[in-house]
């Protein structure tokens, strides 16, 4: 509290001492309504201490491996219903996702299917490449 009190006259004795020195005119106005400002700023500040925020700490626990493996499952099924629609193969598509302790990414694509040529490996690793995926492995026989 004597911390504030000091700094509250502080803050005036400042704002006197400079209302006298600027010369009159309209900069003298423009100093003295930065100077109330910064007053009155400071005058209240302990009042905003008040309404301060602070997030509490949360004691849940995530899984974020499964949380992974989920995202994954979803991710793969989807992704083999695309590939299915958009190519006409019949492949299953599997999406690797892993958790590297700062967030969930995407880590590789395995398409495993009966393809009956070299052509179709190329287009199905074009085509993931092209919706963003990288570590594209494409089987030519199904598991």
């Amino acid at each position: 509290m004597k911390a504030y009190l000091l700094t509250a006259v502080g803050v005036i004795f400042l704002t006197v001492i400079i209302s006298f020195i600027v010369p009159e005119g309209k900069l003298k106005k423009s100093v003295n309504f930065v100077l109330r400002l910064v007053s009155i700023g400071m005058l209240i500040s302990p009042i905003t201490k008040i309404f301060t925020f602070t997030p509490s700490e949360s004691s849940a626990s995530y899984d974020y491996n499964y949380v992974s493996q989920v995202y994954a499952q979803n991710q793969s099924r989807l992704l083999t219903q695309k590939v299915n629609d958009d190519l006409g193969f019949d492949c299953v598509c599997i999406v690797e996702i892993v958790y590297d302790g700062n967030k969930i990414a995407e880590n590789g694509v395995t398409v495993c299917g009966n393809f009956e040529n070299v052509q179709t490996v190329a287009q199905i690793t074009e085509y993931l490449e092209g919706l963003g995926y990288i570590n594209i492995t494409v089987n030519e026989k199904a598991d």
